[in-house]
């Protein structure tokens, strides 16, 4: 008796081989019709991924080295150039900027971007100018950033304090992590409203739900993933990385959404009790939550404030030289 799976294996394989060698031939007679700048010999099915290894800025600036200064990569089923020249590099940031704006529509901004809704992954148009108008004339705003002063020296005294106990007791000062709970405190108390370290604290399961999907969303955001180039890499996903995107999106979602709710019960309370809108205190979801929409509706959507809220949470990633600049300003100030 004959196995139904080899049958399949039987069947499929062959089918697969012609399909796969169609799409090859198609490729070849298609780019031999197009006038492409010079680049390294390409694999069939991987093209030049193979030649990117974890520095890929390096080995594209070697490419350009051996081909000149523009380059044509053929990374799985995408085409890509990459250059040196300090006048190309002119010509695409500069004279065809509209045309280079939007960045790649990959997997990880799809999936924890919403969608690529958000100021910073937005394909260029009309969208991303109303989100970035947003920013600018409600969210970064000087007068807004003032308003956040105080929580600013705030978490400078709690900063100073803890490393002095610290100092004191003749025990190390991790200022890693001192600088990192300052630099996203700073950042939550305006986002949000909330303090997730320190003797403020929102709570330990809320605090610890917040830093796993933010620590998640890094590494994802940051991972080379090669269904972003190969269709047949992302339908076996044989890593689970995109399984493990969908993941931390319902996690990303629900906590947005809980975050959400909150505020508005808060301005509701506020609202019955007639303190109205007291605008020196309101966060970045507040404001948002009192914004209209797009297309004449009187708010702006939830999917929208997540969006929003996910680039500033991602704002987190600055470097330390701006925690010692933001604690210069404040001492100062």
């Amino acid at each position: 008796m004959v196995h139904p799976v080899g049958i399949l294996v039987s069947v499929a394989l062959p089918v697969l081989l012609l399909v796969l060698g169609f799409a090859l031939i198609s490729s070849v007679a298609w780019k031999s019709k197009l006038r492409l700048p010079p680049g390294p010999p390409r694999w069939p099915i991987f093209g030049n991924l193979l030649l990117l290894g974890p520095l890929p800025h390096k080995d594209m600036a070697q490419l350009s080295s051996a081909h000149g200064p523009l380059v044509y990569l053929r990374l799985g089923a995408i085409d890509a150039v990459t250059t040196d020249d300090p006048e190309v590099i002119r010509e695409i940031l500069l004279r065809q900027d509209d045309v280079f704006a939007s960045r790649p529509r990959t997997l990880a901004a799809v999936h924890l971007a919403y969608g690529c809704r958000d100021v910073a992954l937005a394909p260029f148009g009309p969208h991303w100018k109303r989100m970035r108008r947003t920013c600018v004339e409600h969210l970064l705003t000087t007068k807004q950033i003032e308003s956040f002063s105080g929580h600013r020296k705030i978490e400078a005294s709690h900063l100073a304090r803890d490393v002095w106990r610290k100092a004191r007791d003749g025990e190390p000062v991790n200022l890693r992590r001192f600088l990192g709970n300052f630099s996203m405190n700073n950042v939550t108390r305006m986002l949000l409203g909330k303090q997730y370290f320190g003797p403020e604290l929102a709570g330990p399961a809320e605090a610890a739900e917040f830093m796993h999907i933010t620590h998640q969303l890094f590494w994802l955001l940051g991972l080379i993933y090669l269904g972003d180039y190969m269709p047949l890499w992302r339908w076996l996903d044989p890593l689970g990385w995109e399984k493990k995107m969908r993941e931390v999106e319902k996690r990303m979602d629900r906590f947005h959404q809980k975050i959400i709710e909150e505020h508005r019960e808060a301005m509701a309370r506020r609202k019955e009790s007639g303190d109205g809108e007291n605008k020196e205190a309101m966060d970045f979801v507040d404001v948002l939550l009192s914004l209209p929409g797009a297309d004449g509706k009187e708010r702006m959507d939830d999917t929208e404030i997540k969006a929003l809220m996910q680039v500033c949470r991602r704002h987190h990633s600055c470097s330390r030289e701006d925690d010692f600049c933001s604690m210069m300003s404040i001492d100062s100030a």
